[in-house]
């Protein structure tokens, strides 16, 4: 029970790093308790529960702004920024469902492939009449040029991969 709040701080973390306050650096371990608490459960449910508290929390940090942006009434606002908040949450409950399965399949091993599954299903929600690219975590670099310029060669994919394959370097750092 006490995971939820390290899951909340990660996710609100994260979302700093994506505001303009200058703290992109963040992103380069903000994940690493959200990788440690995946690793250490093992029922569904607690995937489920994860993957939707994060991401809520996550995007709550990130997309704030829809109430005040809309152009519209308070109460419209913050119903239209619950609804995308929680919409975009089930990227990540897509991110745990899989990492799920795969640890069902493949065991220890399935954490290797958590970089693969968060780029696939960030690809993924690129796509189609809802696509939307401002939960991207490759958007935290935006003010590390150097960095961010290699979007020329891997697209905004490698930037999010590199963050989270740095953050499980580190998990494992910490688990060893």
């Amino acid at each position: 029970m006490n995971f939820y709040w390290i899951i909340i701080f990660s996710a609100v973390l994260t979302g700093l790093a994506q505001q303009p306050l200058g703290l992109g650096w963040i992103a380069w371990f903000s994940l690493i308790p959200l990788i440690i608490c995946i690793q250490n459960i093992c029922t569904f449910k607690d995937h489920l529960k994860i993957g939707f508290i994060w991401g809520f929390f996550y995007n709550l940090t990130i997309l704030y702004w829809i109430v005040q942006n809309l152009g519209t009434n308070l109460i419209v606002g913050i119903i239209s920024m619950f609804s995308a908040v929680t919409f975009f949450s089930l990227n990540t409950v897509i991110v745990m469902i899989i990492y799920f399965i795969l640890k069902l399949k493949l065991k220890q091993l399935a954490y290797l492939l958590i970089p693969f599954i968060w780029v696939s299903v960030e690809y993924i929600r690129s796509l189609g009449p809802l696509a939307n690219p401002w939960i991207s975590l490759a958007n935290t670099q935006i003010d590390f040029l150097t960095l961010i310029q290699n979007v020329e060669f891997t697209g905004i994919y490698g930037i999010t991969f590199w963050i989270v394959f740095i953050n499980l370097l580190g998990s494992e750092w910490y688990l060893n």
